[in-house]
This record gives C-alpha cells, structure tokens and sequence, in this order.
C-alpha cells in the first residue's frame, strides 16, 4: 500500500516537471528567487515610464489618443518598502477626460523576488474602508461557495506545484556582460485548473541566468484561474480583457538582477463593437542604481523571507514636477517602437490565429450590425465570422447582412482572406450604403450611429455593389508600411433621404447629393508610410499616403491622391500638420467622383461642402507651447483627471478647389439644386482660416478666435474637443 501511494506521489510530481532535472533546476531557482542576496539591503534608482492609451484597428494599425510620461525616483528597501516619488510629468491628449493614471495605483515592480506576484494596476492593499469592505465580502463568498481565496501566485513561490506546470529548460541565448558569460534558461509555465480554483496566475516564459539560477525575465500574461463563469455582460457583448507583462531584470555591480526594463499591456476588447482593440500600455526604464549593502544586520530568517511589498506613490511640488526637463526619450517614442501585436503567441484562443476552427457572432465593424442616416434610417443587422486557424492556416471568412428600417433594402457582403506572413489576399462580394465624402481618416467609414443622437448627417451616399479581389503586402510590419491592391467590379445606383430630421435635434436633415447610375471594372493601389502618424494619432513622427484609382464602364474616372503628415515634440512645443491633395481626371466625371470641401471638419468659416471641383487640397497645422506648470495630475477618489497643463497656440487651416474642365463643372451642376447654380463651387482661390486658442488638459479642449485669412473678415469665437488642429 505505501509502494502504491509513493508511487502516485512520483507520478504527480512528474505531471508537475517534465523532466526530474527540470524539477531539480526550479527548486534551486525558488530558493535563490524567495529573497534577494543577503548583501542586498536597499537601492536607488531613476525609473522613465511611458503611459499610453491606444486603439488599434484590425489590420493591426495603433492610433495613439494619449500620452503620459512620468519620470520618478525609486526607493527600495528590503522590510518590503517601496517608494516611487514623481519629479517630472509631462502629457498629450486628443480629448480623454482622465489621466491613465486613474487606471493604475503603481506602475512598476521593484522586484522579481518573492512568493506573490505584485504587478501593474493593483498592489493588492486595500486603500480604503470600502475596498477592505469589498475584499471581506469577497473571501466570505469564495469561502462559502468552496474555493480558495483569489490571489496572485508567484511561478516560483513555495507552494508554485498547486498552481503551476512546468516545461522546457533549454538554453536560449548567451549575453556576456563584461568578463562574464551568461547563459539564459528557458522554462515555460502554465497554471493548472482544478475544481475549487480560484487565484490570478503567470502563464508564458521564464528565462534564468544558468549559473546562478536569478531569474533574468518574465513574459507573458495573467489568468484567472476560477471556477466562476465569466459575468453574463461578458458573454453577451464578447468582451475580453488581457494583460499581459515583460518584466527583464540587469545585473548590477555584478551580482544582483534588478529591474532594467518593464512593459504592462492591458487590452481589451468588446466584440460587439468590432475589431477596434483599445490598449493601455505602460513602459518604463531603470537606470543609475545605487546599492545599499550590510551583510552584518540581516538575519538567517531574514535571508530567505521577502516581506509583502509596501508601495507608495507621491508626486514632488507642483512647480517641480512641471519645470523638469531631464526626460531621456521624447513623448511617443517609447510605446512607437513596440506594438499589440508582440504578444501574439500569448494572446486568448479568441485572438489566436491557431487552435481549432472558431466561429464568433460578432461584426468586424459596428456600423456592419448598426447605423443610422437619412437614406436608410435605423439599419440593424447581424455579422459572423469563420476562421479556420489549423484546418487552414491563415484562412478566414465574414459575413455580415442586415436592413434599413426606413428603407426597407437589405444590405451587407461576405469575404475571404488569407493571411500568409506579410502577405494578405482577399475576395469579397458586398452591397454598401457607400460615403462619398473625400480625404476620410483611417477609422472613418462615413457611417455610424452618431446621426440618430447628434441630429447631424455629414455625408453623402451611394447604393454600391462590388465585387472585388485584393491583395495587402506589409512590409516589415504595419507601422513600417502597408501596400493595398484591388480590382473590382462595381454597380452604382442613385439614392434619396427618407428623413426629414433625427430623433434628436431640431435641423432638417439635407437631400442627399445627386450622383451617376452605371457599371464599371475599377482598379485602385494604396501605400501607407508609417500609417500610426495621421492627423487622428499622438504619435510623433511622419507619415505618408498614396492612393491611384482607375475605372471603366459606364462610368470611367482617373483618380490620385496623397496625404502627408507630422508631428513633432521639443520641449513644451507640440508641431502637427496635415496636408492631402488629390486630383480626378475623365471626359464625363460622375458626380460622386468629384472632391467636396467645407464645413466643421474641413474649412469652419465655410458651409458644408460649399466647394468642389476636379482638384482639391486641404491643409492644417498647429503649434502649440505647453507651460511648464500645473502639469501634475489631479487625484479626485479614484478617478484621476489630468493636470491643468495650460498652453498657448495658433493653427491654420486652408482649403482649395478648382473645377479645371467642362465635365468637371457639369458634374458639379449635376450634384443637386436648380440647374443654374451649383451646390458646390470652386474656391476661386487658397480660403484659410487662421485662430489663437488657449488649451487646457494637455491639449485635450481648448477656445479662442478664429477669422478667415483669405479675405476681410470679423474675429469668431471657437471651442474644441480634443488636439483639433
């Protein structure tokens, strides 16, 4: 009886280790891993770190909409204290109300030590009566209900073998540092799951220093592993939220592993909405350590204990924290030089692009299930998508169908793509309530169910059947560059407005501008140059578009267009500029074809699409200058608004149209009205407007006077949301 029960005993150790020198290997790693050595008592060190909040769209494209750069003194000592004191802070924001700040309680790890993982948006210390309340009713539950109480396990923590399975332990590198080799170990964890789970695991890879079994890295993600079903919203709605970890350690003084270099990624995604993944990331970088050391005062006890971590945030004077300026990287740069998509191998079975064929309900855009406009009134529909994952790598197909209420037409599509490396080829056969409006940003597909609330339809629409092949090469990756190809075969038909006005508002709704009928073969090419700086995105940098179309048939055009853009920070002064111009060429111009200007988004002192032509350009600019005070943020409970961050600027916007041919000013004749005078017109010459804004929250709102440029005209109140330039 006792050689059975020994003998299940080896057999569940080994379900645990792959291999008994495996075992051997992560029992010495948690012994030396349990405590930092002896000698160490303390360090110092500055820590940079980059907050970002992003979207990223389903191509893989990130569009930056904030960013926070916090640079801090840290201060560790060894009873478990950890200060993080903020002596520089320094913002962007395209509109968000709140700091990222709201999002995390302590941004960085000051140690890979211990048998709890502390990481991230969660230190895992009540701050308040109400979340020591909370934390009671939570174990009480658990407790009642038969599970152990949830926690963060360490993969390396003395009871790791009721939490973790362990594989791998093969040499993956070699770094020397200075006259020393260092050869780094890989072992790969995964939590296991059993009946009364109930705790927050590791799951990814491990590397170690081979020789002295420190641990040098940690990437991966963290689970919950529970017994619970995921909350009903979740289920119903398809959201997931991930959040993954890359924590690399340094050898300091030659013998301690200390933070160096630390990434957080938390994304989410809500399937119901689309594809569109917000990201929250969190970089930051240790540098200039002083070591504090007194072997004589630690004890035998204290050696191999590591007390629970004790984390502090505070911030230095407000005028401290604004003046700084010994940043190491500028703003943008440290969240551009990685993207979402290098968490890939980690990423949920909902992500992966392996596994067994997985069906999902849920569309690749919003307005695929739900919209709202004059020509078809509420559209509601449904949208499922097959992907075939390891039947056929890289394989997938959608489909999408729904109806207008109003007008009663039945529309949507089905494709195929297959993605193979850098490249993705694709078919598709659709009927869209296609946007005619020009010069759209990348998240802009001219629909959306912002009409029903705002009461305003900005755009104009055709009934356009297509049935197209294409192809994408990704060069490098998706912020390197992006070339699209597409042949097509297209069926245009005219449409009308259904409705008078919104639900919401008092302004009539307008007819909808006049296009051609016909069918035609259409090839077009799209290159895309740093495709994460546009006008719509924080990131500093410059980017470029290219876009050529040609059709024949009943209709038959030419078209090219380019877009360039930049942004730039140096020290407190934002520049950002955009610039696209496009030209369409044929003997008869279809009416849809041609370029329209004017209005909120395009030229503000003008009316809407109070310009067009063949020919068109439209141009914006700002620089603005940040004061070097009120930057701190503001702590309101746990919601955390950004600093006050006044700043001074001036933009310009300008616009030009030209109807350079006959059937340029014949099509322009043909978009509506009374024959004689045309809807849209050319701009005769360059019309620009021109205004000095003050700016608050970091550039998030801002008001001032704006008065055209291009001729006489009055000073003019203005207020945005958002970096509107």
């Amino acid at each position: 009886m006792l050689a059975l029960a020994f003998f299940f005993q080896i057999q569940a150790a080994d379900s645990i280790y792959a291999s008994a020198a495996l075992r051997e290997f992560v029992a010495r790693a948690a012994r030396e891993n349990r405590a930092p050595p002896a000698s160490l008592m303390a360090y110092t060190a500055t820590v940079e770190t980059e907050l970002a909040l992003i979207l990223r769209d389903s191509l893989g494209r990130e569009l930056v909409g904030q960013i926070e750069q916090l640079a801090a003194r840290a201060e560790w000592q060894r009873n478990g204290r950890y200060d993080l004191h903020v002596v520089g802070f320094r913002s962007q924001s395209m509109g968000a109300p709140y700091s990222a700040l709201t999002f995390t309680r302590m941004y960085t790890v000051p140690t890979l030590y211990g048998n709890r993982l502390v990481v991230g948006m969660n230190d895992g210390l009540p701050r308040s009566r109400r979340d020591t309340v909370a934390t009671r009713r939570a174990i009480q539950k658990d407790s009642a209900a038969g599970r152990e109480r949830f926690r963060a396990i360490h993969p390396l923590a003395v009871d790791r073998d009721d939490y973790y399975r362990f594989t791998g332990g093969d040499t993956v590198a070699t770094l020397f540092v200075h006259d020393r080799q260092i050869r780094l170990l890989r072992v790969s964890v995964d939590p296991i799951k059993r009946p009364a789970s109930n705790f927050v695991a590791f799951k990814g890879e491990l590397d170690f220093d081979a020789d002295r079994h420190q641990l040098v890295r940690m990437r991966g993600r963290l689970v919950s592993v529970t017994s619970q079903k995921d909350p009903l919203f979740a289920r119903s709605t398809g959201s997931v939220a991930i959040a993954y970890m890359e924590f690399e350690n340094a050898e300091i003084d030659g013998k301690y592993w200390l933070p160096a270099f630390q990434r957080s990624e938390f994304q989410a995604q809500m399937g119901i909405l689309g594809d569109t993944r917000p990201v929250y990331r969190i970089i930051s970088r240790f540098r200039d350590f002083r070591i504090s050391g007194n072997d004589s005062t630690v004890t035998l006890a204290e050696m191999d204990t590591l007390p629970r971590t004790r984390a502090k945030l505070t911030f230095a004077t407000r005028d401290s924290v604004s003046r700084y300026g010994d940043w190491q990287e500028n703003l943008g740069i440290a969240s551009g030089k990685v993207t979402a998509d290098d968490f890939d191998d980690l990423a949920p079975d909902v992500w992966r692009p392996t596994g067994k064929p997985r069906v999902d309900y849920w569309p690749r855009n919003l307005e695929d299930v739900v919209r709202y406009n004059r020509i078809e009134g509420m559209y509601t529909g449904v949208a499922a998508a097959l992907r075939f994952r390891d039947m056929a790598p890289g394989l997938a197909a959608r489909g999408n169908i729904g109806m207008g209420w109003e007008s009663q037409s039945i529309r949507g599509g089905i494709s195929v793509t297959q993605a193979r490396g850098k490249w993705i080829h694709g078919a598709r056969a659709e009927r869209t309530l296609a946007s005619t409006n020009d010069f759209l940003l990348s998240l802009e597909t001219g629909l959306s169910i912002g009409p029903l609330f705002g009461g305003v339809d900005d755009a104009d629409y055709m009934d356009r059947w297509t049935g197209a092949l294409n192809t994408t090469r990704i060069f490098r990756s998706v912020d390197r560059a992006i070339l699209t190809a597409e042949v097509a075969y297209v069926e245009d038909r005219v449409e009308f407005a259904r409705l008078k006005n919104g639900v919401f508002g008092s302004e009539p709704f307008r007819p909808n501008r006049g296009g051609a009928p016909g069918r035609y073969a259409r090839a077009s090419a799209r290159l895309e140059w740093h495709p994460r700086v546009t006008g719509e995105s924080l990131s500093p940098g410059f980017g470029a578009r290219l876009f050529t179309e040609a059709a024949s048939g009943d209709l038959d055009w030419q078209r090219i267009e380019a877009r360039l853009a930049a942004r730039r920070y140096w020290r407190g002064v934002a520049f950002s500029t955009r610039v696209d111009a496009g030209a369409v060429f044929g003997s008869v111009l279809p009416p849809q074809v041609l370029y329209e200007i004017g209005g909120a988004h395009d030229l503000p002192s003008y009316d809407y699409k109070e310009f067009g032509g063949d020919r068109a350009a439209l141009g914006r600019g700002l620089a603005a200058y940040y004061f070097p005070f009120l930057r701190t943020p503001l702590r309101l409970g746990r919601l955390v608004l950004p600093g006050i961050s006044p700043g001074v600027g001036t933009g310009v916007q300008g616009g030009w149209a030209e109807a350079s041919t006959g059937a340029a000013r014949r099509a322009l004749l043909a978009l509506g009205g009374d024959g004689v005078t045309p809807l849209s017109r050319p701009t005769q010459r360059i019309r620009a407007t021109t205004d000095v804004r003050l700016s608050f929250l970091s550039g998030a709102i801002g008001f001032g006077l704006a008065r055209p440029i291009d001729e006489p005209g009055e000073w003019k109140p203005f207020f945005v949301w958002g970096a509107s330039f």
